[in-house]
Formats: C-alpha cells, sequence, structure tokens
C-alpha cells in the first residue's frame, strides 16, 4: 500500500494527465472533498468536480510554495498559470487513508 506522500505524488501526476477518472480513482468511495463553493461528497461527485475542472489546467505549469506531509496528512501551497487561469496562491489538503484519499480540502486566490 502506498504511504501519504507516494499518494500525493501519484495524484499530481493523475492530475497533470487531465484525465478525470485517473484523478478521481486517488479518493475512497466515500472520500469528502470541501471547496469554499461547495462540499463534494462521494467519489462519483469528485469525479463531477474534476470533469469540469482538469480541462483548465492545460499546459498548466505549477510552482510549488510548500509540501509537507505528516503521517497521513498532506500539506500543498501552490501557485501558477496559463491561458487560463492565474493562480495567485492555493493550498491543499488532503487526509490520505489506506493509501488513498479520504478528505480533500481546497481554496485558492485568482485572477
Amino acid at each position: 500500500m502506498k504511504n501519504s506522500q507516494e499518494v500525493f505524488e501519484s495524484h499530481m501526476l493523475a492530475v497533470n494527465t487531465l484525465n478525470p477518472l485517473k484523478v478521481a480513482d486517488d479518493y475512497t468511495d466515500d472520500a469528502i472533498f470541501i471547496t469554499p463553493e461547495k462540499t463534494y461528497r462521494g467519489k462519483d461527485a469528485i469525479l463531477n468536480f474534476y470533469k469540469e475542472f482538469l480541462p483548465n489546467f492545460d499546459e498548466f505549469h505549477f510552482k510549488t510554495i510548500k509540501q509537507e506531509t505528516n503521517n497521513n496528512v498532506v500539506y500543498f501551497v501552490w501557485n501558477g498559470k496559463n491561458k487560463h487561469l492565474d493562480v495567485q496562491l492555493a493550498t491543499d489538503t488532503y487526509i490520505i487513508e489506506n493509501g488513498k484519499i479520504k478528505q480533500h480540502t481546497f481554496a485558492a486566490i485568482t485572477n
């Protein structure tokens, strides 16, 4: 089973594919994903989020500000941009259980 850092690294590789099925596969069936706009409950709801969200990340250039893993918690602060998005600051926190994302929070400041 993957440890929390390995789950995070695998998740970031999945995000880079822009394939929502690969990204959603990182989550447990009953995962919770909290954003400022909405809370997504369950893998199907999270998949629907990524179907809308990921197309905006085509040719996106991430810059990691901080990434830290402590036991089952992964904290990620980043920024970046492409022709669709200019993310000034974003943060994700992942709670990992049994090699999958159980809970995830996300917030960003964009231009």
